[in-house]
């Protein structure tokens, strides 16, 4: 099965789920599957888009251009958090990347930039062995402490804290799903 899939996107870096189920031809439970085997092994990664099978040419010129920005931001979020970074690669002004952000989802290019490392952040605290220092530099904080205040200011707590919240909350759903 592995192998019909790598000869099916021949190269190709990115492609929707539909479009590797239909070049595949296997079902939607074994390509779900292989996919899940594929990200948890290290030998792919998956991005995931709001509305992935449409049409870039059926969009309008700043939706797509929200698209492509937050596209890069998956790509480039622990590297850069600068708009003017995602601008010049957009090859739009920052100010103009602001004003099309606003008017697409209503957020500034650097909330959603911040919302895109938040999440990371909390997936890492809830989901991984990771140490707290192993985040923030994995993440190109500068130190630990500009990543622990970065985190409070948004959360309201430590990551520390944070992390052992979850672990109980995680262990507590556990312990009620077994009943």
């Amino acid at each position: 099965m592995e192998q019909t899939i790598w000869n099916a996107v021949k190269g190709k870096q990115r492609f929707s789920f539909t479009e590797l189920k239909e070049r595949t031809g296997l079902n939607f439970t074994e390509l779900f599957s292989w996919v899940e085997q594929s990200v948890l092994n290290g030998k792919i990664s998956l991005s995931v888009s709001v509305n992935a099978e449409a049409n870039y040419a059926h969009q309008s010129r700043d939706e797509y251009l929200y698209t492509r920005f937050m596209d890069l931001v998956t790509i480039h979020f622990a590297e850069d958090r600068s708009i003017r970074f995602y601008a010049s690669k957009l090859r739009i002004s920052p100010k103009y990347l602001s004003t099309v952000m606003k008017n697409v989802c209503g957020k500034t290019p650097s909330l959603l930039i911040k919302e895109k490392v938040m999440d990371e952040i909390k997936y890492r605290l809830c989901c991984t062995q990771e140490s707290i220092k192993e985040i923030a530099y994995g993440l190109n904080f500068p130190n630990l402490s500009f990543f622990g205040k970065y985190f409070k200011a948004e959360t309201g707590l430590s990551p520390s804290t944070y992390r052992t919240i979850h672990a109980k909350q995680k262990n507590d759903n556990q312990q009620n799903s077994t009943r």
